[in-house]
């Protein structure tokens, strides 16, 4: 399904949707992706973040990405409903889109485009679009990573986080933990089911 999104720090709609893609799929915030893109030249001599596949190469080989190949004259929400779960940047004629649990975000509806490819996403879980732009302040979250590992991050009064990996089991007692350190407590599978 369609959602409309926009990271753009000032809300200005520009020729970005690299970038908002990549913002999407990553949760990272779109002024990292900007640098991060930049910086990549070095690495594959393109001329601008955007031209010289730059960003399909900083997409392999920095995020990981898995490239897969799509049916022919598949359109963004068709391969949305074939893929109901997961990450995915989709390559289309001149324009990008990222795709979280079958909903494309963007700037406008291009579900009817025609996807060339798409890029499935499997690195670390992070804050769905719709809580990226939320600012957590002596707060603790948890979302599952796996069936035997849990990812909690603990947010101080600054803004700034630290993210550890733990047995699932032990995720109960280290939230009790921090909440009797003071910490509001938030469950991101929670909020996910609840989209």
């Amino acid at each position: 399904m369609y959602k409309y999104y926009n990271p753009h720090p000032k809300g200005l709609s520009t020729d970005d949707c690299v970038k908002r893609a990549i913002v999407v799929v990553t949760g990272m915030e779109y002024k990292a992706v900007t640098s991060a893109l930049n910086s990549f030249r070095m690495v594959s001599g393109a001329k601008r973040y955007n031209t010289d596949r730059n960003p399909h190469r900083y997409v392999s080989d920095v995020l990981g990405a898995k490239k897969l190949a799509v049916s022919d004259n598949m359109t963004v929400k068709q391969f949305c409903s074939s893929h109901p779960q997961g990450r995915y940047i989709l390559d289309m004629p001149g324009h990008w889109v990222g795709v979280y649990d079958s909903d494309y975000y963007d700037e406008w509806d291009c579900g009817d485009e025609i996807v060339n490819c798409a890029y499935e996403i499997t690195s670390e879980p992070f804050f769905p679009p719709s809580h990226q732009n939320m600012v957590f302040k002596n707060c603790c979250t948890s979302q599952t990573v796996s069936e035997t590992e849990a990812l909690i991050s603990i947010y101080d009064g600054n803004g700034s986080s630290v993210k550890r990996r733990i047995p699932s089991e032990l995720t109960e007692g280290y939230v009790l933990c921090l909440m009797h350190s003071h910490y509001s407590y938030i469950d991101l599978d929670g909020m996910n089911k609840k989209r």
